[in-house]
């Protein structure tokens, strides 16, 4: 139930989304290789919001249904937090195989991706023979200005080809020596290498789904939201899967710092 003035924005962009056809993220068919539910502390009245779309659509009797072909993103706004629905809110009911990700679930605002299959399934051909402009890194045209990209954050220009303009931001090479980034910018090494990097240090107000925080992007898909820290911070190196890494820091108005070692790896 959505009520004026007292439900958060957030719940009613989730519901939105539901409207649109959504389904819950850790509902997918493929979670099981990037997540585990831990059914001991799961509520019984909740148990069919943890239930897989296969089981779910078994019980209705429906046979298929047809996916979007878009890789597992623990930012979605669709994606339950570590704690939802918990007996005990001291233990998970949600597990990310990639334990970085677990304060990234459960965000209170819209992903690219989101946003990106919104637009392909409702408006798909906004943007055909009115621009001829070709998106990189996964961007797509701005329905609402052809002339335009929409990229994933970290990314801007008109084409996605640049980084996203920031007052604090810049470029930063990795060499064979670490290096260390306080508080606040993306970096790269020479093509054929990665980035080792490890969160040194880290101070944020500490929330499932992080309200305030720093995201490192280090996946080649840069469409998909990076793992935010705010609570729990890596104790283990991180190898990147390209020659970049974007690092994203939001703050959001509180005090909030962190420190990131970094160098190239062959």
């Amino acid at each position: 139930m959505i009520i004026n003035g007292i439900t958060k924005e957030y719940v009613v962009a989730h519901e939105t989304g539901h409207a649109l056809g959504f389904w819950h993220t850790h509902q997918r068919p493929d979670r099981d290789r990037h997540i585990s539910i831990n059914w001991k502390n799961v509520m019984e009245e909740a148990t069919a919001s943890f239930m897989p779309f296969r089981s779910m659509l078994q019980a209705f009797g429906i046979r298929q249904v047809s996916p979007r072909r878009v890789p597992y993103d623990y930012g979605s706004l669709m994606h339950y937090h570590a704690v939802a629905h918990a007996i005990k809110v001291s233990d998970f009911t949600i597990v990310p195989k990639e334990l970085k990700y677990v304060t990234t679930m459960g965000t209170e605002k819209m992903a690219f991706l989101d946003a990106k299959v919104i637009n392909d399934i409702y408006c798909p051909n906004a943007c055909v023979g009115r621009s001829n402009l070709r998106c990189m890194a996964g961007g797509y045209p701005d329905p609402n200005n052809c002339a335009v990209c929409r990229c994933p954050e970290g990314l801007g220009g008109a084409d996605c080809s640049l980084l996203q303009p920031s007052p604090c931001g810049g470029e930063l090479h990795a060499t064979d020596q670490w290096q260390t980034l306080n508080s606040p910018a993306g970096k790269d090494v020479q093509d054929g290498s990665r980035v080792r990097f490890r969160l040194s240090d880290g101070e944020f107000p500490c929330s499932y789904g992080c309200q305030s925080y720093v995201e490192i992007k280090h996946k080649l898909d840069i469409r998909l939201t990076g793992f935010r820290s705010c609570c729990y911070r890596p104790k283990e190196d991180t190898v990147s899967e390209s020659n970049q890494v974007f690092i994203i820091y939001h703050p959001n108005g509180r005090t909030a710092r962190f420190s990131l070692r970094y160098k190239r790896q062959a």
